[in-house]
C-alpha cells in the first residue's frame, strides 16, 4: 500500500477534530452543584468561580448559587496591616530617612569645617564667625547680601565706594564675576583682553589706558570685620601682568579717606613671579583726614612658597589682633606688623571690609603684552575668633 501524503494526514486530523466537536460530548457543560445535596446549613463552596451556599429547602439541605462574582467569598483570612497602615509606615520611614540624611550631612559639614579649621602654632583660632562658600548655580551672581560687584564708576557711590584706585589697566565689570556651580562652590573672576565693544556694565578706566575687562567685589557697607583670623582659599590667575589681591580697607574710607582709613593687603601676587606671595600694611604718617598722598607709608614683605600659586589652590590669611597684624600663606608666616614698627598712625582698631579682585598692572606684575585671558578662582572666605577676639558686623 502506498504511503499517505503528509498533506492528507493533516486534513484527516482536522476532520477528526471537527467531528468530535460536533458530538454532544463536545458541548457538555461541566457538572454544576446547584441543587445537589449538602451537609451543614451555612457552608459555602466555590465551584468554577461560582459561590454556593448550603441552604435548607423544604426538608432537604442543598447547594444554592448565591454569587458569581465571589465578592462575598474569602477563602483565606486577611491578616497584617491595612493599606493605610502600610502607607503611614512608608511615610514614617521616608521621614526618618530624610532626618538621617540631614543629620549625616550636618555631621559631614561639621567634620569638614573642623578638618579645614586653621591650625597655626602660637595662635588660638576659635569658632567660625562668618564665611561664604560661594554656592549657587553655574554662572549665577555672588550673594548680593554679602558682596557688591564693582565697576568703579565712583558715582554712584554704591558702584565704587571710593575704594577704587588707578594704575590698573582694566575696566571692572560685575559680569566678569560668576559662580562656577560646583558642589563645593567657588567664585570666578574672568580677566579678558578687550577685542570688541565693552560690556554694558563696565566702569571707568582709572589709568591712562585699559586693555582688559576684569572683576572686583567687596563687603563694604554690608559685612564688616574687627580683629580675628580671616582666611581665603584661592587659585591665582596665570600669566605675567596679572595682579590678583585679597585685601582689606577701613570701613570709614568714605569719611576719612585713604591712607588714613588703613589698608591690609592679605596677599598680592605678581603674575611674573608666581611662586611669591606678598603682604603689606598701608597707613598714614599722621592723623590727617582726607589727605593724600605725601602722608602715605607702608610695610611690605614676601614669601617664596616654592610652587606656582596659579597651579592650585592655596590659603591666604591675616591674624589681626589689637596690637599686631600677621600675614600667612598656607599657614606659613610672611610678616608681622605692630604699632612699634609702623612709624605712623595706627588705624587698625576700626572696622574693615574685604576686597577680592584681579587687576592687570605692568608696574607690579610685569608685562601684559602676551596676556589674553586668565581666571582667579575663590573657593571660600572665612572669619574666625582669634585669641578670644574677633567681631563680624552685618548690615
Amino acid at each position: 500500500m502506498p504511503p499517505v501524503p503528509s498533506k492528507t494526514v493533516k486534513l484527516l486530523t482536522i476532520f477528526a477534530i471537527a467531528t468530535s466537536l460536533n458530538s454532544p460530548l463536545a458541548f457538555a457543560q461541566l457538572p454544576k452543584i446547584e441543587g445537589s445535596k449538602c451537609e451543614i446549613v451555612g457552608d459555602r463552596k466555590l465551584n468554577e468561580r461560582n459561590l454556593y451556599l448550603c441552604t435548607k429547602v423544604k426538608n432537604s439541605t442543598v447547594w444554592t448559587e448565591v454569587d458569581d462574582g465571589t465578592s462575598l467569598f474569602a477563602p483565606f483570612a486577611i491578616t497584617g496591616p491595612t493599606w493605610n497602615q502600610l502607607a503611614e509606615q512608608r511615610e514614617a520611614e521616608l521621614i526618618l530617612a530624610e532626618q538621617a540624611k540631614v543629620i549625616k550631612e550636618a555631621e559631614a559639614k561639621a567634620a569638614k569645617a573642623l578638618a579645614e579649621k586653621p591650625k597655626i602654632s602660637g595662635l588660638e583660632i576659635g569658632n567660625l564667625l562668618w564665611g561664604d562658600d560661594f554656592l549657587g548655580s553655574t554662572n549665577s551672581g555672588i550673594d548680593s547680601s554679602i558682596w557688591s560687584a564693582r565697576n568703579c564708576h565712583r558715582v554712584p557711590q554704591s558702584l565704587g565706594g571710593g575704594a577704587c584706585f588707578g594704575a590698573e589697566s582694566v575696566f571692572y565689570a560685575p559680569s566678569a564675576i560668576a559662580l562656577d556651580g560646583s558642589a563645593d562652590g567657588a567664585a570666578v573672576i574672568s580677566t579678558n583682553r578687550i577685542t570688541g565693544s565693552l560690556p554694558s556694565d563696565a566702569g571707568n578706566c582709572l589709568s591712562d589706558s585699559c586693555s582688559f575687562i576684569s572683576g572686583r567685589f567687596d563687603t563694604h557697607g554690608k559685612v564688616a570685620f574687627k580683629y580675628g583670623f580671616i582666611e581665603a582659599r584661592i587659585k591665582m590667575p596665570s600669566g605675567s601682568g596679572n595682579h590678583p589681591a585679597f585685601w582689606m580697607l577701613g570701613e570709614n574710607i568714605n569719611q576719612v579717606g585713604w591712607p588714613l582709613s588703613g589698608e591690609m593687603d592679605v596677599t598680592e601676587v605678581r603674575g611674573n613671579q608666581p611662586t611669591i606671595a606678598t603682604s603689606a600694611t598701608h597707613f598714614s604718617s599722621t592723623y590727617s583726614p582726607n589727605t593724600c598722598c605725601g602722608n602715605h607709608r607702608y610695610t611690605v614683605d614676601e614669601l617664596d612658597v616654592g610652587v606656582d600659586l596659579s597651579a592650585d589652590f592655596h590659603t591666604y590669611a591675616i591674624a589681626w589682633l589689637p596690637n599686631s597684624i600677621s600675614y600667612y600663606v598656607d599657614g606659613k608666616l610672611i610678616s608681622t606688623t605692630t604699632p612699634q614698627n609702623v612709624g605712623g598712625h595706627w588705624s587698625f582698631e576700626e572696622n574693615f571690609f574685604l576686597i577680592v579682585n584681579n587687576a592687570v598692572s605692568a608696574a607690579f606684575s610685569g608685562s601684559w603684552q602676551d596676556l589674553q585671558s586668565s581666571k582667579m578662582t575663590i573657593d571660600w572666605v572665612r572669619s574666625y575668633k582669634l585669641n578670644g577676639v574677633g567681631e563680624v558686623t552685618k548690615r
